[in-house]
Protein backbone atom coordinates (compact mmCIF):
# COMPACT_ATOMS: atom_id res chain seq x y z
CA UNK A 1 0.00 0.00 0.00
CA UNK A 2 1.05 3.58 -1.17
CA UNK A 3 2.21 5.35 1.91
CA UNK A 4 2.85 8.94 2.98
CA UNK A 5 6.52 8.58 2.03
CA UNK A 6 5.02 8.07 -1.45
CA UNK A 7 3.28 11.83 -1.34
CA UNK A 8 7.16 13.34 0.23
CA UNK A 9 8.99 11.49 -2.81
CA UNK A 10 6.47 13.23 -5.63
CA UNK A 11 6.83 16.30 -4.49
CA UNK A 12 10.38 16.22 -3.62
CA UNK A 13 11.73 14.24 -6.77
CA UNK A 14 8.85 15.30 -9.73
CA UNK A 15 11.25 17.18 -11.68
CA UNK A 16 14.42 16.30 -14.47
CA UNK A 17 17.83 15.96 -13.65
CA UNK A 18 18.31 19.54 -16.06
CA UNK A 19 18.51 22.88 -14.47
CA UNK A 20 16.34 24.99 -16.62
CA UNK A 21 18.33 28.93 -16.53
CA UNK A 22 15.45 31.41 -16.69
CA UNK A 23 15.66 34.97 -18.06
CA UNK A 24 17.80 36.83 -15.56
CA UNK A 25 15.85 39.77 -14.29
CA UNK A 26 17.71 41.06 -11.29
CA UNK A 27 15.49 42.59 -8.52
CA UNK A 28 16.52 44.80 -5.92
CA UNK A 29 19.89 43.62 -4.19
CA UNK A 30 20.28 44.47 -0.45
CA UNK A 31 23.78 45.47 0.62
CA UNK A 32 25.63 43.33 2.77
CA UNK A 33 29.59 43.14 4.01
CA UNK A 34 31.19 40.38 2.88
CA UNK A 35 33.52 38.57 5.48
CA UNK A 36 37.26 37.77 5.20
CA UNK A 37 37.73 34.57 6.78
CA UNK A 38 39.69 34.93 10.15
CA UNK A 39 41.02 31.08 9.49
CA UNK A 40 40.76 29.34 6.18
CA UNK A 41 37.36 28.10 5.27
CA UNK A 42 37.18 24.40 4.77
CA UNK A 43 34.13 23.06 2.35
CA UNK A 44 32.67 20.32 4.38
CA UNK A 45 29.08 21.35 5.29
CA UNK A 46 30.07 22.62 8.79
CA UNK A 47 30.23 26.02 10.22
CA UNK A 48 33.27 25.68 12.05
CA UNK A 49 35.19 28.12 10.54
CA UNK A 50 32.48 30.84 10.22
CA UNK A 51 32.39 32.47 13.36
CA UNK A 52 28.77 34.14 13.78
CA UNK A 53 27.24 31.04 12.66
CA UNK A 54 25.50 32.60 9.50
CA UNK A 55 24.28 36.21 10.88
CA UNK A 56 22.45 37.17 7.70
CA UNK A 57 18.81 36.09 6.87
CA UNK A 58 16.47 35.69 3.92
CA UNK A 59 12.33 35.87 4.78
CA UNK A 60 11.66 34.81 1.12
CA UNK A 61 13.40 31.74 0.74
CA UNK A 62 13.72 30.80 4.38
CA UNK A 63 17.50 31.20 4.24
CA UNK A 64 20.38 31.94 7.04
CA UNK A 65 23.46 32.94 4.48
CA UNK A 66 26.94 34.72 5.09
CA UNK A 67 29.16 35.76 2.66
CA UNK A 68 33.12 35.52 2.53
CA UNK A 69 36.30 36.27 0.51
CA UNK A 70 39.63 36.14 0.62
CA UNK A 71 42.30 36.69 -2.34
CA UNK A 72 41.25 33.53 -3.89
CA UNK A 73 37.90 32.77 -3.73
CA UNK A 74 34.07 33.69 -3.36
CA UNK A 75 32.79 31.89 -0.44
CA UNK A 76 28.93 31.23 0.69
CA UNK A 77 27.42 29.24 3.73
CA UNK A 78 23.56 28.58 3.55
CA UNK A 79 21.42 26.88 6.43
CA UNK A 80 17.46 26.33 5.09
CA UNK A 81 15.22 27.06 8.36
CA UNK A 82 11.83 26.03 6.94
CA UNK A 83 10.63 22.17 5.79
CA UNK A 84 9.22 23.50 2.81
CA UNK A 85 13.11 24.94 1.62
CA UNK A 86 14.48 21.82 2.23
CA UNK A 87 11.85 19.96 0.05
CA UNK A 88 12.79 22.26 -3.23
CA UNK A 89 16.56 22.61 -2.24
CA UNK A 90 16.99 18.65 -2.19
CA UNK A 91 14.48 18.39 -5.33
CA UNK A 92 16.71 20.99 -7.64
CA UNK A 93 18.99 22.72 -5.30
CA UNK A 94 20.39 26.17 -4.73
CA UNK A 95 21.98 28.12 -7.48
CA UNK A 96 24.41 30.75 -6.29
CA UNK A 97 25.60 33.43 -9.25
CA UNK A 98 28.02 36.21 -8.89
CA UNK A 99 26.99 39.29 -11.72
CA UNK A 100 29.90 41.52 -12.61
CA UNK A 101 28.26 42.61 -16.32
CA UNK A 102 24.69 44.13 -15.80
CA UNK A 103 22.34 42.54 -18.21
CA UNK A 104 24.05 39.61 -18.49
CA UNK A 105 23.59 36.19 -17.64
CA UNK A 106 25.98 35.81 -14.84
CA UNK A 107 27.80 32.73 -14.09
CA UNK A 108 26.20 30.25 -11.63
CA UNK A 109 26.44 26.94 -9.55
CA UNK A 110 24.12 25.05 -8.41
CA UNK A 111 24.40 22.64 -5.62
CA UNK A 112 23.25 19.98 -4.09
CA UNK A 113 22.14 17.69 -7.10
CA UNK A 114 21.09 14.46 -6.27
CA UNK A 115 22.35 11.38 -8.57
CA UNK A 116 18.88 9.13 -8.97
CA UNK A 117 20.39 6.61 -11.20
CA UNK A 118 19.63 3.04 -9.45
CA UNK A 119 21.78 1.62 -7.07
CA UNK A 120 22.04 -0.77 -4.05
CA UNK A 121 18.94 -1.37 -2.66
CA UNK A 122 18.39 -1.10 0.98
CA UNK A 123 16.28 -4.46 2.61
CA UNK A 124 14.26 -2.84 5.36
CA UNK A 125 13.83 -5.18 8.54
CA UNK A 126 12.94 -2.24 10.76
CA UNK A 127 12.81 1.65 10.37
CA UNK A 128 16.25 3.57 9.45
CA UNK A 129 17.00 5.89 11.80
CA UNK A 130 17.28 9.65 10.62
CA UNK A 131 20.85 9.95 10.70
CA UNK A 132 20.56 6.75 8.24
CA UNK A 133 18.44 8.36 5.80
CA UNK A 134 20.54 11.91 5.97
CA UNK A 135 23.19 9.84 4.91
CA UNK A 136 22.07 7.81 1.99
CA UNK A 137 20.37 11.72 0.56
CA UNK A 138 24.31 13.31 1.26
CA UNK A 139 25.84 9.82 -0.70
CA UNK A 140 23.74 10.99 -3.30
CA UNK A 141 25.33 13.93 -3.78
CA UNK A 142 27.97 13.74 -6.65
CA UNK A 143 28.40 16.62 -8.68
CA UNK A 144 27.78 20.66 -9.12
CA UNK A 145 26.18 22.45 -12.02
CA UNK A 146 27.77 25.00 -13.43
CA UNK A 147 26.55 27.53 -16.19
CA UNK A 148 28.35 30.53 -18.12
CA UNK A 149 31.79 30.26 -17.48
CA UNK A 150 34.14 31.15 -19.67
CA UNK A 151 36.32 28.14 -19.13
CA UNK A 152 33.77 25.38 -18.26
CA UNK A 153 31.52 24.20 -20.31
CA UNK A 154 27.63 24.16 -18.66
CA UNK A 155 26.94 21.16 -17.25
CA UNK A 156 27.88 19.18 -14.97
CA UNK A 157 31.07 18.66 -12.72
CA UNK A 158 32.25 16.49 -10.38
CA UNK A 159 32.99 17.36 -6.74
CA UNK A 160 35.96 16.54 -7.04
CA UNK A 161 37.04 18.73 -10.32
CA UNK A 162 39.96 20.10 -11.13
CA UNK A 163 38.36 24.01 -11.51
CA UNK A 164 38.67 24.83 -7.77
CA UNK A 165 34.86 25.08 -7.58
CA UNK A 166 34.00 23.13 -4.42
CA UNK A 167 30.81 22.64 -2.53
CA UNK A 168 29.59 20.26 0.54
CA UNK A 169 26.26 19.84 2.59
CA UNK A 170 25.75 18.08 5.47
CA UNK A 171 22.94 17.81 8.12
CA UNK A 172 23.22 20.21 11.51
CA UNK A 173 21.93 18.66 14.79
CA UNK A 174 18.38 20.00 14.38
CA UNK A 175 18.39 18.20 10.77
CA UNK A 176 18.72 21.61 9.35
CA UNK A 177 20.97 21.27 5.94
CA UNK A 178 23.85 23.30 5.51
CA UNK A 179 25.37 24.29 2.42
CA UNK A 180 29.16 25.36 1.63
CA UNK A 181 30.29 26.78 -1.54
CA UNK A 182 33.36 28.06 -2.82
CA UNK A 183 34.43 30.04 -6.41
CA UNK A 184 37.30 31.21 -7.52
CA UNK A 185 38.04 34.83 -7.93
CA UNK A 186 39.47 34.11 -11.33
CA UNK A 187 36.61 31.88 -12.87
CA UNK A 188 34.40 35.06 -11.95
CA UNK A 189 36.16 37.33 -14.05
CA UNK A 190 36.56 39.42 -10.93
CA UNK A 191 39.43 41.52 -10.46
CA UNK A 192 40.74 40.88 -6.49
CA UNK A 193 41.26 44.74 -6.44
CA UNK A 194 37.46 45.17 -7.71
CA UNK A 195 35.94 47.98 -5.10
CA UNK A 196 32.81 48.48 -7.16
CA UNK A 197 29.91 45.93 -5.58
CA UNK A 198 29.06 42.74 -6.73
CA UNK A 199 25.39 41.62 -7.08
CA UNK A 200 25.07 38.13 -6.38
CA UNK A 201 21.99 35.83 -6.41
CA UNK A 202 20.72 32.69 -4.39
CA UNK A 203 18.03 30.98 -5.84
CA UNK A 204 16.23 28.16 -4.59
CA UNK A 205 15.05 26.26 -7.91
CA UNK A 206 10.90 25.75 -8.22
CA UNK A 207 9.58 22.30 -9.43
CA UNK A 208 6.49 21.33 -11.38
CA UNK A 209 4.92 18.43 -12.94
CA UNK A 210 2.31 16.38 -13.95
CA UNK A 211 0.88 13.39 -11.06
CA UNK A 212 2.29 11.03 -13.75
CA UNK A 213 5.76 12.01 -13.49
CA UNK A 214 5.77 12.86 -10.55
CA UNK A 215 4.90 9.16 -9.80
CA UNK A 216 7.64 7.70 -12.04
CA UNK A 217 10.44 10.22 -10.49
CA UNK A 218 9.33 9.00 -7.04
CA UNK A 219 9.16 5.31 -8.04
CA UNK A 220 12.80 5.91 -9.46
CA UNK A 221 13.54 7.25 -5.95
CA UNK A 222 12.14 4.72 -3.80
CA UNK A 223 13.87 1.81 -5.67
CA UNK A 224 17.39 3.18 -4.75
CA UNK A 225 16.09 2.21 -0.99
CA UNK A 226 14.87 -0.83 -2.16
CA UNK A 227 11.53 -0.24 -2.57
CA UNK A 228 8.82 -0.60 0.68
CA UNK A 229 10.81 2.72 2.36
CA UNK A 230 7.59 4.02 2.55
CA UNK A 231 5.65 3.12 6.22
CA UNK A 232 8.97 3.31 8.04
CA UNK A 233 10.23 6.34 7.11
CA UNK A 234 7.06 8.21 8.03
CA UNK A 235 6.80 7.59 11.35
CA UNK A 236 10.20 9.35 12.12
CA UNK A 237 11.58 11.48 9.79
CA UNK A 238 8.32 12.75 7.94
CA UNK A 239 7.53 13.78 11.41
CA UNK A 240 10.75 15.92 11.85
CA UNK A 241 9.80 17.57 8.87
CA UNK A 242 5.86 18.32 9.82
CA UNK A 243 4.25 15.88 8.23
CA UNK A 244 3.99 15.24 4.59
CA UNK A 245 0.99 15.89 1.65
CA UNK A 246 -2.31 14.16 1.17
CA UNK A 247 -1.66 12.04 -1.99
CA UNK A 248 -4.93 13.00 -4.01
CA UNK A 249 -3.64 16.57 -4.79
CA UNK A 250 -4.02 18.06 -7.72
CA UNK A 251 -1.49 17.58 -10.88
CA UNK A 252 -0.76 21.04 -11.07
CA UNK A 253 2.38 23.37 -10.51
CA UNK A 254 3.89 22.64 -7.19
CA UNK A 255 6.24 25.21 -6.36
CA UNK A 256 7.88 28.09 -8.18
CA UNK A 257 11.45 29.17 -7.58
CA UNK A 258 12.17 31.80 -4.88
CA UNK A 259 15.22 33.97 -5.54
CA UNK A 260 16.89 37.24 -3.95
CA UNK A 261 20.03 39.37 -4.65
CA UNK A 262 22.55 40.68 -2.52
CA UNK A 263 25.36 43.02 -2.92
CA UNK A 264 28.95 43.23 -1.69
CA UNK A 265 31.99 44.69 -2.25
CA UNK A 266 35.26 42.45 -1.85
CA UNK A 267 36.12 42.09 1.64
CA UNK A 268 40.11 43.06 2.73
CA UNK A 269 42.42 41.40 4.98
CA UNK A 270 42.07 42.15 8.75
Amino acid sequence: MKTLIKNYLILLFSVNTIIALPAYSQKKAELVKSMWPIKPILIDGRLDDWSDSLSLYNEATKLYYNLANDDENIYLAIKNSAPESLLRILARGISFSANIEPKKIPAMVTFPLLDRTPGKKHVETERPEPEEIQKRILERIKEIRVDGFKEIIDGGISLYNTYGIKAAAAFDSKNNLVQEIAIPIRLLGIDPDRKEPITYGIRINGFQGPAAVQQREMNAFDDMYGGGFGGRFNGRYGGMYGGMPNRNFAPVRISTSTEFFIKSSLAEPL
